[in-house]
């Protein structure tokens, strides 16, 4: 029987960002996934229209295997880490994607604010125990792509009962792909650990995939040779 499946998103480079640990760390992660887990990545465009598209087919196309969780990860600029609490659907922004789309030509065309059913505390607690120096939660996604596809995945992941998280982390500059690896890698095996962070999904099909998740993710780290 397959192992739970978790979902995975980043982003390639994009105006002065040419290395967006985003996109490595989710490589990583679906190369080396956290022990009793498997990892499906996918690279988004940095594109206001291409990332929704992409979301959805990435997304419809791993629903079978009723993933446990979609996690979203984006590149900002401060050195922090930043869980982001919620999507709004009306954009200002004069930035452009990399197709040249201004932010601003979306207006309110996209939907109303979505929010992710985690609780974002325990997330920020357990992203600190698993090796980040400084945590920030925000309700501001940044109105660029980022948001934009956070809104997708909220709208994707959530009419298909899949909760679904957005994650800004920090330039390669202030800390290595490599290490921001590791510490997320540490936050997927914590957070699918405690069903009452996962808020939504601690009961009924989900809550028996979290804890079959969590019994193969116990023995595999038993077998591990010392």
């Amino acid at each position: 029987m397959p192992l739970p499946l978790v979902l995975v998103t980043g982003f390639g480079p994009f105006e002065d960002r040419r290395n967006n640990p985003s996109r490595t760390i989710a490589r990583a992660l679906e190369r080396r996934p956290p022990a009793g887990l498997r990892v499906r990545s996918c690279e988004l465009p940095v594109s206001f229209h291409g990332a929704p598209r992409e979301v959805e087919r990435f997304v419809a196309r791993h629903a079978r295997s009723r993933p446990l969780l979609v996690l979203g990860l984006g590149v900002q600029r401060e050195g922090y880490f930043r869980p982001e609490r919620r999507a709004r659907g009306t954009y200002t922004t004069q930035r452009i994607d990399n197709d040249g789309t201004v932010g601003a030509s979306l207006g309110s065309s996209v939907g109303p604010t979505l929010e992710t059913s985690l609780d974002l505390r325990r997330v920020a607690r357990l992203l600190r125990e698993s090796g980040a120096p400084r945590v920030r939660v925000s309700s501001n996604a940044g109105g660029y792509v980022c948001e934009r596809t956070y809104h997708a995945l909220l709208t994707s992941a959530g009419s298909r009962g899949i909760p679904a998280l957005f994650l800004h982390v920090p330039p390669a500059e202030s800390m290595p792909a490599a290490q921001q690896a590791r510490i997320v890698r540490a936050l997927l095996a914590a957070l699918l650990g405690q069903p009452s962070a996962m808020r939504g999904r601690s009961s009924g099909s989900a809550g028996r995939d979290a804890a079959k998740a969590r019994k193969r993710a116990v023995k595999s780290r038993r077998s591990r040779p010392m």
